[in-house]
């Protein structure tokens, strides 16, 4: 059988040329004399084929790359070996493409021996050499001739330049191959060392992606050149198509990502648009091996490849113009590279035929990438140390600044660990503490923030503040420095976490001065600046406060208040600064009757206040008259005279008919007044019943209701004619303004209701200075009125005639309103008079110079009225209604009118009489020579708004 085989294929191959094999043989073309077969049923066997060869359509090519794409085919091929060199020869058969799966190459010697070997990527058993997947030698003697018989299978692009080289030709030939690929490999692993180095230092992402590109090209590129199956691994063996596939895929993604780092510096929509695409393709290829077959994949990373060659190549044609010319080389390196890469992988998988130059077009291009990629960062470094250089210097100067600034700034700055040790303190925060810096503050052993704090749990509270919301802000606290003082400020912290220590950055905000300026503004509004003791103002909170508690039925809240007695000498006599003085050694008595829950405060002047709490009545009326007697005894010296002082003090019990502070200090008062009418230094009770303090209590309601009445505008202007006695006077209106208070329901009320008030409380200064006001306001209103006034009677009191500001107040109203002086009579009484007479006569004498006259009023009441006749300047003498009423009847006040009026003819000052009520008191007074009469026989009061021009004086 076999004889008959080897007759058959000699008879075959004797009409083949066959490969001849000389002396200077190294390699050739096994297509150049060869046939071959696709089986499309993948059925043929060695042994059929060898049997049958006329019945097998045999193709006969001269093509020196096989090329048949995608198939599912099995490809056979056939052809001779004739060794003529005389000599044996070592031969190998080299298939050159790394991703065939199978190939079965059967060798058949001269003498009929046959040779059958295994190769490819899915190979069951190792071939003769060992490190070669896709090539296999043999021995050919000296002038034989070998057949052989070659069957190719594989699922990817079935290409195959089918060479037979001379043995040691082909181990130089992979040797420079293998060195090649070796450099390449090498400045790629060198690139990767780098960049790993780069990403350690400088933390950039991007570099990371560079690195998972270069290995990705690696990978690709040794599995491609057949360097993956050198040792037979079967995970590569058995997937290396997929393996190449998501490889493949991310590439294209790094390149996608890349394109659109550069594309940053020029955006354009539909770059961004295309560069979007080509990701979500490449995340397509990466899944393709578990989606669609290897074909499909393939035809995927070639679509991929296409677009990201045209990116590339209008990313170069973008910048070649537009900018440096590194940025311009860096990017046609770029276009080249990628351009090798795709020559490259088409080649090897057979879409482009094959060229001597292909095979290393990828990794010059890899290499120039890669030669620019090295200088381009070793530039950069050079500039990143300079930069490094400039930004060390820069934080140096920072730093400084910082410093200086933290150093020299006005607030205190500090930083400190969780406990509360002091790393750092600036020079305004030492100050403050009383050090001079952190060395002082370390050797005095004062180094814990926590020992400065006033308040100890402070700290504390902070800490759980900080740890829960990272910092506070304006947080007030007090403190202690090293020697004791306190100092007040404002703290801000702020939690800082370091990767080795946590600290608390904090600034502190001196308010110290404003702390102090805020208690003392606050002692000026609690306590009396002279005497330290409680204010009005702050007694009244307390008295309030007082008035809120609950009270026990054995115990009581009582309120004294003390009027010092003869206070008033002692001022009048040695002055006000000697009755400050006294004031303060009065307090220093008073403290010594009082227990430490008594609240002691100055009301005013001469005027303190008591609150006894929870006293018995008995006990509190005990301290009472201790306190009186203890200012009985005290004896004041000033320049050798001596003054006894006395108290007079009212006692109040604070129940629950007292609502407010203002009423238990009205009561107070009125027990404190109705001591001192009963003949002063004495205590008096306060009593609902008592008739002297009942009408005390009146007044000082008038009081209440003046001072309403005069904010609200309620008072009114009246007047009452009055008129001259000889029908040969001939003269304009002549009448007394009077004064009148229209209450809350509209009614008016009479001045006798609330002048004794006015008087008593000195509120008549405030109502003389409305009327005069009013009134001339009233006559500037009215010129056709002013223009026929004869004289206007104006009351004043003896507190205006004394009040200096009353003097300038009445001058410049009359300037004001342009009031003629000589129109106006101001009434004053003798009594008024009296009570400052040098002041009475002082301002009598300035408004009689100005043209204004007066007018003595109630003549006739006093006991001295004949010496003001002489004494006063006046004009006028208005004698009192009392003698004028009953002068029909009683011969002694006729004789008395009578010598009044004498009196007045003899020093040439005109007479009014009052309360004139008929007829025959006029004509008696006529006849007595009286000037002016004044009555309801002559005209009643009325309003003043009410008064028309002659109509008014007429009708009287």
């Amino acid at each position: 059988m076999s004889l008959l085989l080897l007759i058959a294929f000699h008879s075959t191959f004797a009409r083949a040329e066959g490969i001849a094999i000389d002396q200077n043989f190294k390699v050739d073309h096994l297509s150049s004399s060869i046939k071959y077969f696709e089986d499309k049923t993948n059925s043929y066997t060695f042994d059929y084929l060898s049997q049958r060869q006329s019945a097998v359509p045999w193709v006969s090519s001269k093509e020196e790359h096989f090329n048949f794409g995608f198939s599912d085919s099995t490809f056979w091929f056939q052809g001779e070996i004739v060794n003529k060199s005389g000599v044996d020869k070592y031969l190998i058969i080299d298939f050159g493409d790394s991703l065939l799966d199978k190939i079965d190459l059967y060798l058949i010697g001269g003498d009929g021996n046959i040779t059958a070997k295994s190769l490819g990527t899915r190979r069951h058993d190792d071939d003769n050499m060992s490190n070669l997947t896709f090539a296999t030698g043999f021995k050919i003697e000296a002038n034989e001739s070998i057949n052989y018989f070659i069957r190719l299978k594989t699922t990817a692009f079935l290409q195959t330049p089918l060479m037979i080289w001379n043995a040691n030709d082909f181990i130089d030939n992979q040797s420079q191959h293998k060195l090649m690929v070796g450099i390449f490999t090498g400045l790629f692993l060198m690139m990767i060392c780098y960049l790993v180095f780069l990403y350690i230092h400088l933390h950039e992402p991007r570099l990371l992606q560079y690195v998972l590109f270069i290995v990705c090209y690696l990978a690709v590129i040794w599995i491609i050149e057949g360097f993956g199956f050198v040792y037979n691994l079967p995970f590569i063996t058995e997937y290396y198509d997929a393996i190449i596939i998501i490889l493949m895929g991310i590439i294209g993604l790094n390149l996608s990502l890349f394109a659109r780092q550069l594309l940053k510096l020029r955006y354009r929509s539909w770059f961004s648009t295309f560069i979007k695409m080509l990701i979500i393709f490449s995340f397509v290829v990466i899944a393709s091996p578990l989606l669609f077959s290897f074909k499909i994949s393939i035809i995927l990373i070639s679509v991929l490849a296409l677009g990201l060659t045209i990116l590339t190549i209008v990313c170069g044609l973008f910048f070649i113009h537009d900018e440096s010319k590194e940025v311009r080389f860096y990017v046609l390196s770029l276009v080249y590279f990628i351009l090798g890469i795709d020559i490259h992988i088409l080649t090897r998988f057979g879409l482009l035929g094959q060229y001597e130059f292909s095979d290393y077009t990828s990794a010059l291009s890899a290499l120039v990438v890669l030669i620019y990629l090295c200088w381009n960062f070793a530039k950069q470094m050079a500039r990143d140390r300079i930069i490094k250089k400039d930004v060390e210097k820069q934080m140096t100067s920072v730093n400084e600044r910082y410093y200086s600034v933290f150093q020299n700034a006005a607030e205190g700055m500090f930083t400190t660990t969780i406990d509360g040790e002091i790393l750092a303190i600036n020079k305004s925060m030492c100050r403050l503490l009383g050090f001079i810096n952190l060395e002082d503050m370390k050797k005095s052993g004062n180094f814990k923030a926590d020992e400065f704090y006033a308040d100890p749990h402070l700290r504390e509270k902070i800490i759980e503040s900080l740890r829960i919301e990272g910092e506070i802000n304006s947080i007030e606290m007090s403190g202690y420095d090293r020697y004791g003082e306190i100092f007040h400020g404002e703290i801000n912290m702020r939690l800082n976490i370091q990767p080795d220590i946590t600290v608390i950055d904090g600034s502190f905000v001196n308010t110290t001065k404003r702390k102090q300026h805020e208690i003392k503004l606050e002692s000026i509004a609690k306590y009396d600046q002279l005497t330290g003791l409680v204010n009005r103002t702050h007694f009244e909170k307390l008295v309030g406060l007082s008035l809120e508690s609950n009270r026990s039925v054995l115990e009581d809240n009582i309120l004294l208040y003390m009027d010092l007695d003869q206070f008033k000498l002692v001022n009048d006599i040695c002055g006000h600064d000697v009755g400050d003085s006294l004031l303060k050694k009065i307090t220093v008595v008073l403290k010594s009757f009082l227990d430490e829950n008594a609240i002691l405060a100055r009301l005013g002047g001469d005027e303190f206040g008591i609150l006894l709490n929870k006293t018995n009545f008995d006990d509190a009326l005990e301290v009472a008259d201790t306190i009186r007697c203890g200012i009985e005894d005290f004896r004041f010296t000033h320049n050798a005279r001596h003054f006894v002082l006395g108290a007079s003090i009212g006692v109040v019990t604070l129940d629950e008919s007292i609502e407010n502070f203002s009423q238990a200090l009205s009561l107070a008062d009125t027990a404190c007044f109705t001591a001192k009418e009963q003949g002063r230094n004495r205590i008096h009770v306060y009593s609902k019943s008592n008739d002297v303090m009942l009408g005390h209590q009146r007044e000082m309601r008038w009081i209440g209701v003046l001072r309403e009445a005069l904010d609200a505008n309620r008072f009114e202007l009246a007047f009452q004619t009055i008129q001259p006695l000889s029908p040969l006077v001939d003269e304009g209106y002549r009448y007394e303004i009077l004064l009148r208070l229209r209450d809350e329901q509209g009614n008016l009320q009479s001045p006798s209701e609330f002048i004794a008030a006015a008087e008593n409380y000195n509120f008549m200064s405030q109502l003389d200075r409305w009327v005069v006001k009013t009134y001339c306001q009233w006559l500037s209103s009215n010129p056709n009125h002013l223009s026929m006034l004869s004289s206007a009677s104006i009351n004043l009191c003896g507190q205006s005639l004394v009040d200096r500001s009353m003097h300038s107040y009445i001058e410049k109203t009359i300037t004001t309103y342009g009031i003629p002086p000589e129109k106006l009579c101001f009434e004053i009484t003798e009594s008024q008079a009296i009570m400052d007479f040098d002041q009475t006569i002082l301002f009598m004498n300035k408004f009689k110079a100005l043209g204004c006259r007066f007018s003595l009023d109630d003549f006739g009441s006093g006991f001295s009225s004949y010496s003001y006749i002489k004494r006063l300047p006046i004009d006028q003498l208005k004698i009192d209604g009392s003698f004028v009423e009953n002068i029909e009847t009683d011969n002694i006040d006729y004789t008395m009118v009578k010598s009044f009026n004498d009196i007045a003819k003899a020093v040439n000052i005109k007479t009014v009489a009052e309360y004139v009520e008929n007829e025959n008191i006029k004509n008696i007074l006529s006849g007595i020579g009286i000037d002016y009469v004044q009555g309801y026989l002559i005209a009643k009061p009325a309003l003043l708004v009410d008064l028309v021009d002659n109509e008014q004086l007429d009708s009287a």
